[in-house]
């Protein structure tokens, strides 16, 4: 499934403006759609994606990812892009792609599961003398980049630190060497007016010696290129960067 895309921002070509027709079986796209340059679907095409809350056939279109459209009997899943990641429920995500998906046996994941849940992370504090490994996350132009610690969920029935080994081969493609509990860190924070709690296990991390002479690594599950980079701890003590979250600065 394509969980990670949530909350990230896309450019979406769009190949099927909103009042085309299908070229093979007819229909009318009441929404616009399209596809996100340089990425790979489940069969082998660029994904696919539904742009709600436009009312205009476009050409391009930049927003957030606000929902997954997982094909259970399919093995192309689908992007939900809008302008706010809290703007569409999971019910009205299904009535406006119905016209399309009503021929799939679908789940949709969007940010319901941040409103209504907990969300468990594993994140990997990562030391190169005064230096930590960050994430960059790089909003819209115009607005602030924070940074974040390397990890992500934890699955259902997986340990944290079990969490954070397959996080680390999937984002930097690097085994852990060696790794210790530090710390629990409860966040509660507001991601684009919509109220969300996370628990971060966050662990001391050691990985193999070539990852502490190169300066900047390229994250390998974005939808763009993002870059985990080694920042001084004191950018962040000192607030000349942003690292999330804030409790982390306890630890550094």
């Amino acid at each position: 499934m394509l969980r990670e895309y949530l909350g990230k921002d896309v450019e979406v070509q769009v190949d099927r403006p909103l009042g085309s027709l299908h070229p093979k079986y007819g229909f009318c796209y009441p929404v616009n759609y399209g596809y996100i340059p340089r990425t790979q679907a489940g069969d082998g095409e660029e994904i696919d994606a539904y742009i709600l809350g436009e009312y205009k056939p476009l050409e391009t279109y930049r927003g957030k990812v606000i929902g997954v459209i997982h094909r259970k009997n399919d093995n192309e899943d689908k992007l939900v892009i809008a302008n706010q990641i809290n703007r569409y429920s999971r019910e009205q995500i299904s009535a406006l792609t119905e016209f399309q998906e009503r021929y799939f046996d679908t789940e949709i994941v969007c940010y319901d599961y941040v409103r209504k849940s907990v969300r468990p992370t594993a994140k990997g504090l990562v030391r190169r003398k005064n230096e930590i490994l960050a994430i960059e996350v790089k909003h819209m132009e115009g607005e602030e980049s924070y940074y974040h610690l390397p990890g992500g969920a934890i699955e259902f029935r997986e340990k944290s630190s079990v969490a954070l080994r397959r996080e680390f081969q999937e984002e930097l493609n690097a085994e852990i060497v060696d790794m210790k509990y530090l710390c629990t860190i409860e966040n509660l924070f507001t991601l684009d007016t919509m109220k969300a709690h996370e628990i971060q296990f966050v662990y001391e991390v050691i990985l193999p010696g070539e990852f502490y002479v190169t300066d900047e690594f390229l994250i390998a599950d974005d939808v763009y290129v993002s870059k985990a980079r080694w920042v001084d701890k004191e950018e962040f003590i000192t607030n000349k960067k942003i690292l999330y979250p804030k409790g982390l600065k306890a630890y550094l």
